[in-house]
């Protein structure tokens, strides 16, 4: 069923017969319906399908970070969570068909001029404390003293994403403390800046893995 829009030989969406109209970013357009393919798929695709679902999954939680991540002016229209799912699909699976993994070092959550953290690091100063810690240089240009720090850290045994938001780079360090049940897991995180109007940010950085005590 269609609903028409701006009257019968304006934009509509829906589907009216073998054509489907959409609007996308305020542009109206058709398309045909794609013809039933009774072929089975190739190992290729196979291959290429299984990546794309470790990818959706993987990413899906995450979304709203990524509209933030990747909303740096000079990304253009793409949304965020779609160029950081071309990238993963890309650069960051691993591993052999069925047997794919995520390759954490190759996953990007920001991308933008904003400088990022000087000198950043992380690790575990005490059991289940984590200290992430950087060099809190300054210029007029792109690394601004009230500048978020922002966290991201996943449980790779639990399938768990966390974000923390709680620090500027002119504070050089964040301090967080995990869950009891955290024992044993492994994290991985990354870390990026945001600036003050919310659309600039700096592209991410990999911290590595910790197994917490």
């Amino acid at each position: 069923m269609a609903k028409f829009l701006k009257g019968i030989h304006g934009a509509y969406s829906g589907k009216v017969g073998n054509v489907v109209g959409s609007n996308w970013r305020q542009v109206d357009y058709v398309r045909s319906l794609p013809k039933p393919n009774k072929k089975p798929a190739t190992p290729d695709q196979l291959a290429q399908r299984a990546r794309f679902g470790l990818a959706v999954s993987f990413l899906s939680p995450i979304n709203d970070l990524l509209k933030l991540g990747f909303s740096d002016k000079q990304q253009g229209k793409s949304t965020g969570y779609n160029r950081a799912l071309q990238h993963l699909i890309n650069h960051g699976i691993r591993g052999d068909h069925p047997e794919y993994e995520i390759d954490y070092e190759g996953v990007v959550i920001a991308r933008g001029g904003l400088s990022n953290l000087m000198g950043v690091s992380w690790e575990e100063t005490a059991p289940k404390s984590i200290e992430v810690s950087w060099l809190p240089e300054l210029n007029k240009f792109n690394a601004f003293s009230d500048d978020s720090v922002i966290l991201l850290f996943y449980n790779v045994e639990r399938s768990f994403f966390s974000i923390l938001e709680d620090g500027t780079r002119a504070d050089g360090s964040l301090a967080f403390t995990l869950p009891d049940v955290y024992e044993g897991d492994r994290i991985v995180g990354w870390v990026f800046t945001g600036h003050r109007d919310g659309v600039k940010t700096s592209s991410s950085f990999y911290l590595g893995e910790i197994t917490i005590s």
